[in-house]
């Protein structure tokens, strides 16, 4: 149930999100402590809505445990997975710049925490640093780039698909090869395979296709939700070839 952390541990948090969030990482501390003190920190259950499509939320929202996804219902009716917002993540800055209604929906993948900036209170801190509304405008363009460079690959079969979507995760500390020399990466599946499949435009069955293809290609094996990267650069050139 969505509800708001005791005092002591709103500050606590607050000060942490701020430290975290990268439209907030320029300013300094004392900047960065004046900041947290707007923050309104909530908790969210396994499942618990945030926002629905089409609300005027009236917020932004910095993801400081667990993760946000943010989804939207297609014209045929199917749910499709747009992104996950993570630790550090925002979410909620378009609604904030455009004023526009909430085109998706946001919902808690498991227990979370969040920093939570009523527009008022975030239009405030706008005004007296200018440099927030830049690492916004930023941030929103890196995830056009990354939004365009989806599409793109939505012209492509699912294996390229994939391929790239596990170069983008992040490799597990130690998880290079025996003195480096093989090349070999791990990464550990961020999501069930049924919303990876869905942030990927695909079925659960043609990810599992996928995956078997990439495996007795050479590519990877997969233990469950690790993945090894076998041969890391035959992977991008199987992205770029398309």
């Amino acid at each position: 149930m969505r509800r708001m952390l005791p005092l002591r541990e709103a500050h606590r948090n607050g000060t942490t999100c701020v430290r975290r969030v990268p439209i907030f990482s320029g300013l300094p501390p004392e900047q960065q402590d004046l900041v947290a003190a707007k923050a309104r920190p909530m908790r969210l259950a396994r499942g618990e809505v945030l926002h629905v499509a089409g609300e005027r939320v009236g917020s932004m929202f910095v993801v400081h445990t667990g993760q946000i996804k943010l989804s939207r219902t297609m014209p045929s009716g199917r749910n499709r997975l747009l992104r996950v917002a993570q630790p550090g993540e925002t979410v909620g800055e378009h609604a904030f710049l455009s004023g526009d209604m909430t085109e998706e929906e946001a919902t808690a993948l498991g227990d979370a925490q969040l920093c939570v900036f009523v527009h008022e209170d975030f239009a405030e801190l706008v005004d007296e640093y200018p440099d927030i509304a830049l690492r916004m405008l930023r941030t929103l363009g890196d995830r056009l780039t990354r939004a365009e460079k989806n599409l793109t690959l939505g012209t492509f079969g699912v294996d390229v698909r994939l391929a790239d979507f596990l170069l983008q995760l992040p490799v597990r500390e130690g998880s290079v090869g025996e003195a480096g020399a093989s090349g070999e990466l791990r990464v550990l599946l961020p999501l069930d395979k049924k919303d990876i499949a869905s942030l990927l435009g695909t079925t659960p069955e043609s990810l599992s296709r996928a995956l078997s293809r990439l495996s007795a290609d050479g590519l990877i094996r997969v233990d469950g939700d690790a993945v090894t990267l076998v041969d890391p650069q035959a992977l991008e050139d199987r992205v770029v070839e398309g």
